[in-house]
C-alpha cells in the first residue's frame, strides 16, 4: 500500500529571517519523530516503498557521517540479508536520489569511498531541533528563567507527531525508537521540573498520573506525582502513590526506593512547609483583553437575595490559594445559574481577558450532556483557536485550551454540568482564571481530587423568598397581602415577618424555590382575578407539597406549580407547550412554533405569547425563545402523555419537514446548481421563510446550527431516510461556506446511514461525495480519495453520468492540490468529455476552473487563460457568480506571474465587486489579497490596507490563511528590495493557494 508522506506546515526560522523559506538557499525538512517524513519547498517528497524509507531515516539517523554498506546490511536485516541486499541499496540511494532531485534537491546523498553519506544543516531534521530546543531549556532553567524553559520544551514536544519511526520495522529500529523515546521521557520531565516551580501542579496531575502508569519505576516521575499532589492538597494521594512504588520496587525488583525518593515521601509525611510553593510569586500577568470573548448570558431581571452567597463567591475568587473551579450546587430550580450568572456580571471586570460560558445540558430531558470535546472547541474558537486546529483528541484539546488561558485572567461559567469526568477537561491551568460550575450532582470527585471550592446553595430564606414574591407582585391591587377570605393580619407590608399572610403561605407552598416562586407570581399577574391566599390553597391540591423532607429532590413543587400554570392555559397553548418539547436546539423561534402546530403564523402568535405572560418560555434574544430545562422536561411528560402517537409523529414530522422547505431554500440562494429531484415532503409549511440574499441565508443558518443538527437525527430515528439524506445534503453549500467541518461530519455520518438504509445508489453517492469533501478539508486526503472513488462507483452503478462526472471533477481537485498534477488532469478531462457535463455551462464552468487551476501550477500560462476565459463564459451563462469569482482570482494569479500587473489588477477587482455582492467573505478576503499583490511594487502602503482587511477576514473567519497574512505582514516591515518583494509574495502565494 502506497505510503504518502505528511506536509508539514511552514517553520519560522528566526524572527529575523524572511518567513516561507524565501531568504535562498535549499528549504528542506526530515522528520523521525513520528513516522518518517520529507517535506521540500515545493511540498511533500514522496517516498513509496517501506525499505526505501527505512534506509532513509537510517542514513537520517547517522546524518553527516559515512555509513558502510555492511552496516546498512547489519542494521536493515540484522544479519539475516537477502542475497539482493547490494543491489537494494543501491536501488534505495538512486530512488531517494531522484525523489529530491525532482524537487530541485541535489548533493543531500552523498556516495564516498568508504560509502554513503547524508548532509543535513543543522534546522533539517526534527530530532536535531529537539535536542537543541531541550538544550536551550537545560540552560533557561539553570539561570533560573523556568517560564522559558517550559516554553522551549513545550516547542521540543509538539515536535512529536506520535511514536518515533512509527513506520519503521528494520531490525535498528526498535533499539533506535527506545534510545529517541528516552529522550523524549526526559525532556517531559524536565518540563515538570519547570511547571512544578511555576506553580502549575494543579494541571500536572493527570499528565503525569498516565506517565507514572506506563513507566511504574520511574523514580523521578513518581517523585514529581507526589509532590504535585501534594501541593494540590492531595496529601493521601501523594502517600499512596509513594507506598505504591515502595511495593512494587520490592516485589519486582527487591530493591528500596533511593534517597530522594525516601526524603521527598518522609517530608509529605510530616506537611514539611519547605514543599510548598509561593503562588502568588509565580502568578502569570494578564493579557491583553482586546478582542476578549464575553459570552455571559443576560443578567436576571430583578434578582433578589442571595447576598451571603454572592459574598462567598467573591470571597473564594480573592483568596490567594483560589482553587481550580468553584461548584454551586443543589436541586433543580434553586436558582444556580441565576447566581452564577449574576456574580458573574457583577464581577466581570476583574476578568478583562473575557468570560466564557457553555451550557453542559448535565440534566436535559431529551438531549445528551454535552462531551467536553464539544466544549472545548467552542472555547477554543472563541478564544481564536482556527476550527481545523483544535485537536480531535480530548487531552490534547484540553492542553491547548490550557495553554491558551495561561498567562490570562479569564472567567468561565460552566452551566448544568453533569459529572465531574465532564468537567475536568475543561478547567484551566492558570491561576489566575477563575472557574464557576453549576450542578444538581454533588460532584464529589471534583471537590475531593482537584480541590474544587464549594457552596452548596439551598432555597431561598423565607425573608429573601417572600422579597422576590412582595417584588413581582407590586402592582397587583392587593399588593401581594391579604385578600378574600384568607384570614390574615393584612400586614403585607413587612417582609420580615410575613411567615402567615398569604405571600408566607405561598412561599412556603413553593418551597422557597426560586424558580416556582416566580412561575406563581407569573401565574398571579396573568389572572389578576385570583388572590394570592387563593392560588397558595390550590397548590396543596393532592397534598404535593406535605411530604417532602430532606431527601426530596422537590421534583414535586416543580411539577406541582407546571401544572398549575399548564391547567389554566387556553388549549391551543396547553398543545404548543407540549410541542415545545421536540426541537432539539437550545431556542426556537415563532416560526417553528407555527410549524409545530400546523398552522400560520398569525395564529400562532396568539398561544406563543400566552406561554410568555406566564413565563412558561421567555425571549432571551429579538425573535428567539427559550424554555428552562425543567419545563422542558414537564414539555415532554405531558407531550408523551397527552399526545396520541400519530399526533406526535406528525408533529415531528412537521418541525423536520419546516427545516427541509427552508434548508432547500436557502440552498438555491448559496448554490445556484440545485441536487435534482423533489423533496421529500410530508407537510408543507403553511409559513415558509424567504431569504432575500445570501448574507440572510447564512445568518439564519448560523441561529439554528443545533436544530439543523438535531432534526437530521429526528428524520433518521424516525425512518424517514429520503429526508434526512436530502436535508444534510442540502446543507453542502453552507458547511463550505463557513467551514464548520467537525459539524458537517456529524451530519453526513446520519445522512450516509440514512442514505444507505433507503438504499437509494444516487443518495449513497451524495453522501460519499461530500464526506470526500470534508475530508480534504481536514487534511485527510486518503479518506477523502476513498470516499470520492465510492462516491464514482455509486454514481455509474445509479447510471447518473452526469453526477460521475461532478465527482470526477472533485477528485480530480483533491489530486492537484496533493500535487498529482497530471492525475487531476486526466479526472478533469474525463469529466469534460461527459457531453451531460462537459457542454453543460451550469457545471462545467467548476471543472474549467479547477483544469485551469493544474495548469497554473503546471506554468502553462496561456492555456490556463484559455481554460479560465471559457470558465468565466459559461458561469455569465448561468450566472454562477462563485465560479465567476474563482475565474478572476486564477486568471489575477496569471497576470501577476507574467509580470502583468494593471491586467491582474482588473481581474482582482472584478472579484472583489462580485465576492461581496453574493457576501462571500472568504472570496472577499481572496480577493484583497490578489489586489494588494498587484498593486504591491507601486503603491505598497495601499498594498498593506488591503491585505490587512483580508487578514481582519481570515480572522473572523478562523481560517488558517489569517495566521500566514499575520506572519507575511510583518515579514513586509523586514523587505525592501521590490524584487526581493515580488520573489517572496509569488512564494507566499504558492503556499495560499495549497492552504485554501
Amino acid at each position: 500500500m502506497r505510503t504518502a508522506i505528511r506536509v508539514l506546515a511552514p517553520r519560522r526560522r528566526s524572527r529575523t529571517k524572511i518567513l516561507f523559506g524565501l531568504s535562498g538557499g535549499r528549504q528542506l525538512r526530515f522528520g523521525v519523530l513520528g513516522p518518517v517524513e520529507v517535506v521540500a519547498d515545493n511540498g511533500p517528497v514522496s517516498i513509496a516503498q517501506p525499505r526505501h524509507r527505512a534506509f532513509l531515516a537510517y542514513l537520517l539517523l547517522n546524518a553527516n557521517r559515512v555509513v558502510t554498506p555492511d552496516q546498512v546490511m547489519e542494521a536493515m536485516w540484522g544479519g539475516a540479508e537477502p542475497t539482493s541486499a547490494r543491489s537494494q541499496i543501491h536501488v534505495a540511494v538512486s530512488v531517494l536520489r531522484r525523489a529530491l532531485r525532482e524537487q530541485g534537491l541535489s548533493g543531500v546523498i552523498v556516495t564516498t569511498p568508504g560509502g554513503y553519506r547524508l548532509t543535513l544543516a543543522g534546522d533539517e531534521l526534527d530530532a536535531d531541533i529537539f535536542d537543541r530546543h531541550v538544550e536551550a531549556a537545560r540552560v533557561s532553567a539553570r539561570g533560573g528563567d523556568h517560564e522559558e524553559a517550559a516554553h522551549r520544551l513545550r516547542a521540543a514536544l509538539r515536535l512529536w507527531r506520535g511514536q518515533a519511526l512509527a513506520d519503521i520495522t528494520a531490525a535498528y529500529a526498535q533499539p533506535a525508537r527506545q534510545q529517541l523515546h528516552e529522550r523524549r521521557l526526559a525532556a517531559q520531565e524536565l518540563l515538570f521540573d519547570a511547571e512544578l516551580t511555576l506553580g502549575h501542579h494543579d494541571t500536572l496531575i493527570p499528565e503525569l498520573g498516565r506517565l507514572v502508569e506506563e513507566h511504574p519505576l520511574r523514580e523521578r516521575l513518581t517523585c514529581q506525582l507526589m509532590l504535585a499532589q501534594h501541593r494540590a492538597g492531595l496529601h493521601t494521594d501523594a502517600l499512596r502513590t509513594a507506598r505504591r512504588m515502595r511495593d512494587l520496587l520490592a516485589e519486582e525488583l527487591g530493591l528500596d526506593p533511593g534517597a530522594r525518593f525516601s526524603e521527598l515521601e518522609k517530608a509529605i509525611l510530616n506537611a514539611d512547609p519547605a514543599l510548598n510553593l509561593d503562588l502568588a510569586a509565580v502568578t502569570a500577568p494578564a493579557s491583553s483583553a482586546k478582542g476578549a470573548p464575553a459570552q455571559l448570558p443576560f443578567d436576571v431581571q430583578g434578582f433578589s437575595g442571595r447576598e451571603r452567597e454572592l459574598g462567598e463567591l467573591t470571597k473564594i475568587a480573592d483568596a490567594s490559594g483560589r482553587p481550580p473551579a468553584v461548584l454551586v450546587i443543589g436541586t433543580a430550580g434553586v436558582g444556580k445559574t441565576a447566581l452564577a450568572v449574576h456574580w458573574a456580571h457583577r464581577n466581570r471586570d476583574r476578568f478583562p481577558d473575557g468570560q466564557l460560558y457553555v451550557n453542559l445540558r448535565g440534566f436535559d430531558a431529551d438531549r445528551a450532556p454535552m462531551e467536553p470535546s464539544d466544549a472545548l472547541r467552542r472555547f477554543l474558537r472563541s478564544l481564536g483557536v482556527d476550527s481545523a486546529a483544535v485537536p480531535e483528541d480530548v487531552d490534547e484539546a484540553a492542553a491547548l485550551f490550557r495553554s491558551h488561558l495561561s498567562r490570562r485572567r479569564v472567567l468561565i461559567v460552566l452551566d448544568n454540568a453533569r459529572s465531574a469526568d465532564q468537567l475536568r477537561p475543561l478547567l484551566p491551568g492558570s491561576a489566575s482564571c477563575a472557574v464557576l460550575v453549576t450542578s444538581r450532582n454533588q460532584l464529589r470527585g471534583l471537590v475531593i481530587h482537584e480541590g474544587a471550592g464549594l457552596l452548596q446553595l439551598d432555597p431561598l430564606t423565607e425573608a429573601e423568598a417572600n422579597d422576590l414574591l412582595y417584588a413581582a407582585l407590586a402592582d397587583r391591587a392587593d399588593g401581594g397581602g391579604d385578600s378574600g377570605d384568607s384570614g390574615d393580619s393584612g400586614d403585607s407590608g413587612d417582609s420580615g415577618d410575613s411567615g402567615d399572610t398569604a405571600v408566607g403561605q405561598l412561599a412556603r407552598q413553593c418551597a422557597y424555590l426560586p424558580l416556582a416562586l416566580r412561575l406563581a407570581a407569573a401565574q398571579l399577574a396573568y389572572h389578576r382575578h385570583l388572590t394570592v391566599a387563593d392560588y397558595a390553597r390550590q397548590l396543596t391540591v393532592g397534598d404535593a407539597l406535605s411530604v417532602l423532607d430532606e431527601s426530596s429532590d422537590l421534583n414535586g413543587v416543580v411539577g406541582s406549580t407546571f401544572g398549575l400554570s399548564y391547567r389554566a392555559l387556553t388549549p391551543a397553548a396547553q398543545r404548543l407547550f407540549r410541542l415545545l418539547s421536540l426541537p432539539p436546539g437550545q431556542d426556537f423561534t415563532p416560526v417553528v412554533a407555527a410549524a409545530l402546530l400546523g398552522v400560520t403564523l398569525v395564529e400562532a402568535r396568539r398561544p406563543l405569547e400566552e406561554l410568555c405572560t406566564v413565563h412558561l418560555i421567555s425571549e432571551h434574544r429579538p425573535g428567539r425563545y427559550v424554555m428552562h430545562d425543567l419545563l422542558r422536561s414537564y414539555a415532554t411528560t405531558t407531550f408523551v402523555n397527552n399526545e396520541p402517537e400519530p399526533g406526535r409523529n406528525a408533529a415531528a414530522r412537521r418541525l423536520v419537514d419546516f427545516y427541509a422547505e427552508t434548508v432547500f431554500e436557502a440552498y438555491s440562494l448559496l448554490q445556484p446548481r440545485r441536487v435534482e429531484g423533489a423533496r421529500d415532503v410530508m407537510y408543507p409549511p403553511l409559513e415558509s421563510l424567504r431569504f432575500t440574499d445570501r448574507a440572510s441565508a447564512l445568518a439564519w443558518h448560523d441561529q439554528e446550527r443545533e436544530n439543523l443538527a438535531g432534526v437530521i437525527d429526528i428524520a433518521a430515528k424516525h425512518a424517514w431516510h429520503r429526508c434526512a439524506w436530502q436535508l444534510t445534503n442540502d446543507l453542502f453549500a453552507y458547511f463550505i461556506i463557513r467551514r464548520r467541518w467537525p459539524d458537517w461530519l456529524a451530519a453526513l455520518r446520519i445522512g450516509a446511514f440514512s442514505a444507505e438504509r433507503s438504499g437509494d445508489l444516487e443518495a449513497m453517492a451524495y453522501m460519499e461525495n461530500a464526506l470526500g469533501v470534508v475530508h480534504k478539508q481536514i487534511g485527510k486526503y486518503d479518506a477523502a480519495r476513498a470516499h470520492y472513488g465510492r462516491a464514482i462507483e455509486l454514481a455509474a452503478a445509479a447510471g447518473r453520468s452526469r453526477m460521475v462526472a461532478s465527482f470526477n471533477v472533485n477528485i480530480g481537485g483533491l489530486y492537484i492540490n496533493e500535487g498529482e498534477l497530471e492525475a487531476g488532469v486526466r479526472h478533469l478531462q474525463t469529466a469534460l468529455a461527459i457531453p451531460e457535463y462537459g457542454q453543460n455551462p451550469q457545471y462545467a464552468a467548476t471543472a474549467y476552473v479547477n483544469l485551469g487551476c493544474a495548469l497554473i501550477e503546471m506554468e502553462k500560462y496561456t492555456d490556463a487563460a484559455e481554460v479560465l476565459h471559457r470558465a468565466l463564459e459559461f458561469a455569465g451563462i448561468v450566472n454562477d457568480v462563485q465560479q465567476a469569482c474563482y475565474s478572476h482570482h486564477n486568471l489575477a494569479e496569471i497576470a501577476l506571474r507574467q509580470g502583468d500587473r494593471g491586467t491582474s489588477r482588473q481581474h482582482a477587482e472584478s472579484q472583489l465587486r462580485l465576492s461581496q455582492e453574493i457576501g462571500d467573505p472568504l472570496r472577499t478576503a481572496g480577493a484583497l489579497d490578489s489586489l494588494a499583490s498587484a498593486l504591491a511594487q507601486d503603491d505598497l502602503a495601499a498594498a498593506r490596507t488591503h491585505w490587512r482587511a483580508a487578514h481582519k477576514i481570515y480572522q473572523d473567519l478562523d481560517h488558517r490563511l489569517a495566521t500566514v497574512l499575520e506572519e507575511w505582514l510583518r515579514t513586509l516591515d523586514v523587505m525592501s528590495d521590490p524584487a526581493e518583494l515580488a520573489g517572496a509574495d509569488e512564494a507566499r502565494r504558492r503556499l495560499c493557494r495549497r492552504l485554501i
